[in-house]
């Protein structure tokens, strides 16, 4: 277990029994790419659920689960981007290679993205805060999910998009 998800823990309890195990290998295959080890440890941990607001992607519930709500997400962030040349993250200039992930969820509808490359390891994508409206907002942090959301609950890590409510850190699971 890493230090980040013992300090996770030590925050915000997981839930004493999962409602669901996360089956990554379909997961993996249909975003045809391997997801960060600290992300399926956190998902593996907590199941699904919410932080303070933020909705952790995998889900029993169809509208958060990662893989639906990231089919042609990249893509329409490309076209919105495409438009909005000054107002893009460079990443996404000249088409890089880079593919938008989103893993987790606020109740605002901004997202934690993670800035995927194919010539990347997983653990070295770094995550993209993005607002609701794409182009409005976006914020980089050189971390990986489960540090930028220890970060987010914890204050060491503020944002203008993602403000979680700090004043009780914890986990609510979703239900079946």
């Amino acid at each position: 277990m890493t230090s980040t998800l013992c300090r996770l823990i030590d925050i915000a309890p997981p839930p004493q029994t999962l409602s669901a195990a996360a089956e990554w290998a379909p997961v993996e295959a249909a975003l045809h790419r391997e997801l960060p080890p600290d992300y399926k440890e956190l998902v593996d941990s907590y199941g699904s659920g919410a932080f303070c607001g933020l909705l952790v992607a995998t889900d029993v519930r169809k509208r958060y689960d990662i893989v639906e709500f990231n089919d042609g997400r990249s893509d329409f962030a490309a076209e919105i981007w495409e438009e909005e040349e000054d107002e893009k993250p460079h990443e996404f200039s000249a088409d890089n290679g880079y593919e938008l992930i989103a893993w987790a969820k606020t109740i605002d509808s901004d997202t934690l993205n993670w800035l995927a490359h194919a010539d990347q390891k997983p653990e070295a994508w770094r995550t993209l805060l993005v607002s609701q409206d794409l182009a409005e907002a976006w914020e980089h942090h050189d971390a990986p999910a489960a540090t930028v959301l220890l970060g987010l609950l914890t204050g060491e890590i503020t944002s203008d998009i993602v403000t979680p409510d700090l004043s009780t850190v914890t986990f609510q699971p979703y239900t079946t």
